[in-house]
């Protein structure tokens, strides 16, 4: 593999495997390598998951590199290019994912082929669930429809009362069409917030050079029942 591809210049010689998150700065802060090498460790694999920063120009590149490596086993990909990847996989992906557009990780098929799925919806469902119970009678606020975004955006509203999705692009508004949800531009954001039950923050404020911003003001906040929910995918800082 042509390690000039990796901003952060990773060295991959000494491993028998190794797993990667693939993002445009993964070795920032992220945690899926300290989890991932923990079940290494535990198993005795000569196998580790390694954070690879890459720029966009040269993300496909990498990607041909890393399907050509029997050395890779797969693993996460992380903001901005889920849906990239998910272009590139083509056919290679499952339907969540394929219906969501976007992966946010990779596996080897059966065919020794990478595979992509997206889990980023099935796990907040579930961790929403997990904390604060059904929202099958809920009307949910979700801001934001990148690739995280959709996932989430996909699987509540196949459980929740109503979905609104708050967008500044018309790709949101395409997507919410697709999958039969409303779309309303961030714009109209004051006229729904003191009634909904739940807001999701899908966007990147709040994380990174963005950590010390909030997407809604503190006017919106106040705005809010206080029965209201918030819930932010976000998990750096643990508080946003």
């Amino acid at each position: 593999m042509h390690i000039s591809l990796i901003e952060n210049q990773i060295d991959l010689s000494h491993l028998n495997q190794y797993a990667a998150i693939i993002g445009e700065h993964p070795s920032k802060g992220a945690r899926s390598p300290k989890l991932w090498n923990a079940v290494f460790e535990s198993e005795n694999r000569n196998c580790k998951m390694l954070p690879l920063d890459v720029k966009e120009k040269n993300i496909i590149i990498l990607l041909n590199d890393l399907n050509k490596d029997n050395k890779f086993i797969g693993g996460a990909i992380a903001v901005p290019f889920k849906e990239i990847v998910a272009k590139w996989l083509g056919g290679n992906i499952t339907p969540e994912a394929k219906k969501i557009g976007a992966v946010n990780c990779l596996y080897r098929n059966s065919k020794g082929e990478l595979q992509g799925t997206n889990t980023d919806g099935e796990a907040s469902l579930r961790t929403f669930v997990d904390e604060f119970g059904s929202v099958q009678k809920k009307i949910i606020m979700i801001l934001g429809a990148g690739g995280a975004g959709k996932a989430v955006i996909s699987y509540f509203s196949n459980s929740a009362k109503s979905i609104l999705v708050f967008t500044r692009s018309k790709v949101g508004q395409e997507y919410a069409k697709k999958i039969n949800v409303n779309w309303k531009d961030w714009s109209y954001i004051n006229d729904y917030i003191d009634k909904v039950d739940v807001v999701i923050n899908c966007t990147s404020v709040g994380f990174g050079d963005q950590e010390m911003l909030s997407p809604l003001s503190k006017k919106q906040i106040t705005s809010l029942k206080t029965t209201t929910i918030v819930f932010d995918i976000i998990y750096h800082p643990l508080q946003t």
